[in-house]
């Protein structure tokens, strides 16, 4: 017989369930009969040298994983940077393959004559293996105006239905019995990793305050006087 913590818990887990199930159901597409611009894409494509090359198969299915689409707002492709707002053009890399996804999709072996394995700076300033394309002068960059299709509707039903179920799961408290029914560590920190970055980035700014300091001699002359590390008592004015 079940008591009554069984019962809340498997309302809980029914309750997230149907969340989860309703999320995927929150947007239907629906096509447009008079479709619309919105702004510009920019494509990678294989050049006229590439065209008429006999590996243009392999390029094309190469093109598929490291291409990449840009979309904005002005057909040139440009933004203000900095104080100055000098206009700079936007960059579009080929994106690197990594080497984890290169081993789960199983590329094919004779695609490794196209790439060179490279350690490269991801976030978080970790060094990470990947396959980088190294020609790529095989391609060239087109710029079409992006055109829209199909629109994404919402259902008010499920949106409504949605709603619901949040509302009584934020009142019950019921995500923290879903982490702990689910085997979650359950911390005393709610945000243990917000305030773990935050604690290395106070760190890195007060390296970068001390190493100033350091280089005070090259300290811009216009600077204020708050920030010289130098006390002002020893020095005595006389009268002239």
């Amino acid at each position: 017989m079940l008591n009554s913590h069984d019962v809340s818990d498997r309302r809980i887990l029914a309750a997230v369930r149907e969340l989860r199930s309703l999320n995927e159901r929150r947007f239907t597409t629906r096509q447009l009969q008079v479709p619309f611009q919105r702004g510009w894409r920019r494509d990678y494509v294989l050049n006229d040298r590439a065209l008429n090359r006999e590996d243009r198969p392999v390029l094309e299915a190469i093109l598929k994983v490291i291409g990449s689409t840009f979309v904005h707002h002005t057909r040139n492709f440009q933004h203000r940077r900095g104080r100055s707002r000098k206009l700079c053009e936007i960059e579009q890399p080929l994106r690197p393959i990594p080497l984890h996804e290169w081993e789960r999709k199983n590329y094919p072996q004779s695609w490794h004559r196209y790439f060179q394995y490279q350690l490269l700076l991801t976030w978080g300033n970790h060094w990470q293996p990947h396959w980088v394309f190294t020609q790529p002068s095989f391609y060239r960059l087109k710029t079409s105006r992006n055109m829209i299709f199909e629109i994404r509707v919402i259902d008010p039903d499920v949106e409504r239905r949605i709603g619901e179920l949040e509302r009584w799961l934020e009142l019950n408290q019921a995500w923290a019995r879903y982490g702990s029914l689910k085997g979650r560590r359950q911390s005393w920190r709610w945000c243990d990793g917000e305030a773990r970055l935050q604690k290395l980035t106070n760190k890195r700014h007060r390296q970068e305050i001390s190493r100033a300091r350091e280089n005070f001699p090259e300290v811009d002359p216009a600077a204020s006087v708050w920030r010289i590390p130098t006390s002002l008592r020893p020095f005595l004015f006389l009268p002239a």
